[in-house]
Formats: structure tokens, sequence, C-alpha cells
């Protein structure tokens, strides 16, 4: 008996994978891309002094990154605001030492200065992204904001915000901090 053929036949299927949105977000990230945890920037050294002052610093260095990551989260843009922890009430303080970020240039005032800054992307086009005015810090002024045009995927960073902080006549010498947040929210 011999053998038997058989006529070839085929198949077919589909392939389906679903790739869902990412989530909005931003942290400081360092040079290597890591995030960095409990980042400090520290505002230049000034003596007491009987007059007002300013001292001034940078917030986003090479090590200490403004990271915002928009894998589809936000399709409308999405803006970046740096507020302190606690909102209005928050001073400066060193010990029992305190005085005002968000007063004037005698109580103290702190200025944000985002235009100074170097905007960088990583994974999608700058074209829609904007850094801010510098402003007295007001905790809603915006970093960095990006329009509804934007790229709806886009990674990047910012580096070089400028700061600089009135700080009152005759304020008492101590190392004071000021705990910050920065949010980064969808339109």
């Amino acid at each position: 008996m011999g053998a038997t053929a058989y006529a070839a036949t085929t198949a077919t299927s589909e392939l389906s994978q679903t790739i869902n949105a990412g989530t909005l977000s931003t942290d400081i990230r360092d040079a290597g891309d890591a995030v960095v945890s409990n980042p400090t920037f520290a505002m230049g050294a000034v003596n007491v002094s009987t007059s007002a002052q300013t001292a001034t610093g940078t917030f986003g260095e090479a090590g200490k990154r403004i990271s915002v990551d928009n894998p589809g989260g936000a399709n409308n843009g999405w803006t970046l605001t740096l507020n302190a922890t606690t909102p209005g009430t928050g001073k400066w303080t060193s010990g029992s030492n305190t005085y005002q970020y968000n007063g004037n240039a005698t109580t103290g005032q702190l200025t944000v200065n985002p235009a100074a800054g170097t905007l960088t992307s990583m994974v999608g086009s700058s074209t829609g992204i904007t850094l801010g005015s510098q402003a007295a810090f007001s905790g809603t002024s915006p970093v960095i904001s990006a329009a509804a045009g934007s790229d709806d995927v886009w990674r990047g960073y910012v580096t070089g915000v400028g700061l600089s902080q009135a700080i009152p006549a005759g304020q008492a010498a101590g190392t004071y901090t000021l705990p910050m947040t920065q949010t980064v929210t969808a339109v």
C-alpha cells in the first residue's frame, strides 16, 4: 500500500496586545537617571546682617534633575509646580528661628526663575513644552508646562532653575530649611 498524500492546509491567527497609558509622574533624578532620595538644594551662605539681604541658589542641578515622565498619562497637557510642603504656613526654620518664603523683601520672599533653566527632552519633542517665568513665589506658578499639542508620550528634565531668597535684617545665624514639594498635574 502506498503513502497517502494530504492537501496542504493553512490556518490563520491573530495576536492581540493591549498597551495602557502610563501614569504622569515627577521625581528628582541623578545623571544616571536613578531617583534621588531626600534631595536637598542649598542656597548660598550669607552672614548675619543689620540690613536685609538676598541669598541665591539653584533648583535642579546636574546630579539632581527635575524630571517629568508622561507615558501617555496626560494627553491634553500638564503643569509642574513647586510649593512649600505646608503651603502658606511653612517657613524657613532653624531651631526656633524662622522667616518667611512668601512675605516681602522685608519679611522674606522667595523668587523662582524657571526661565533661567535648561529643558532637556529624553523621549519625545520639546515642542509645546515651556519653562515658566521669573516670579515671586506663589506655589501655583508653573515651573514647566506642556500644551495640549505637545507629545503625549514625553520624558525629560530641567536643570538650572534660579532661586533668590530675600532674608530679613537681623535674621539669627543658623542652618535654615524649607521643605518643598513638586507636583505635576494633568490639564
